[in-house]
């Protein structure tokens, strides 16, 4: 059965349902849970399945997904327990705001409300069980090197188990994303998440 998605207008006011595949194909608005797990000085990334349909073997957001129609945005860390096995405790999740990211390519447009969350983890990699058709592998890099890659001041980050990854490894969000999110992970950093 396909999936049916909430379509947004540019506001960010619910219009009407349909289902995923027209949404990208039509370059519709819909929402999506991006969830950035944190642990001190460091976040965890993943890397998408080879077998994905969309961005194989890229590197992206710790835990993301699309919004079903019955769904609320809280609904969206069922995409960290389903992807990363993990239970999630809410009071360690801090919602961080919507930012607007639009992908474009020949195949289709995907136009996301993404609502972003930091969660405060104490998580090793050896501590996921990873969802395979949806996550190869985590890895962990630190906050301030994941920064600067957003931002355009470094090429590459080497992440702790000596990955090496540059902009171009990653799904290729907008930049305004980017720097949204490494402008959370500032938040994070000094609010001591």
């Amino acid at each position: 059965m396909a999936e049916r998605l909430k379509v947004f207008d540019e506001d960010y006011i619910h219009v009407f349902n349909e289902i995923r595949e027209v949404i990208h194909e039509k370059g519709l608005w819909h929402e999506t849970f991006h969830c950035w797990l944190v642990d001190g000085t460091n976040v965890f990334i993943q890397k998408r399945s080879s077998t994905k349909k969309d961005f194989p073997s890229l590197y992206d957001i710790t835990a993301a997904g699309h919004l079903l129609a019955d769904e609320e945005v809280m609904d969206g860390v069922r995409e960290v327990e389903e992807e990363l096995g993990i239970q999630v405790d809410l009071s360690k999740l801090k919602r961080m705001g919507v930012v607007r990211d639009v992908i474009r390519l020949p195949s289709f447009i995907d136009k996301e409300f993404a609502n972003l969350f930091l969660y405060q983890s104490t998580f090793g990699p050896d501590d996921f069980t990873l969802q395979l058709e949806e996550v190869e592998s985590i890895h962990s890099v630190a906050i301030r090197d994941l920064q600067a890659l957003f931002r355009g001041e470094v090429e590459n980050v080497i992440c702790l188990d000596d990955t090496k990854i540059t902009l171009s490894d990653f799904v290729p969000h907008e930049t305004a994303y980017f720097e949204a999110v490494a402008e959370y992970l500032d938040l994070a950093k000094s609010s001591g998440m």
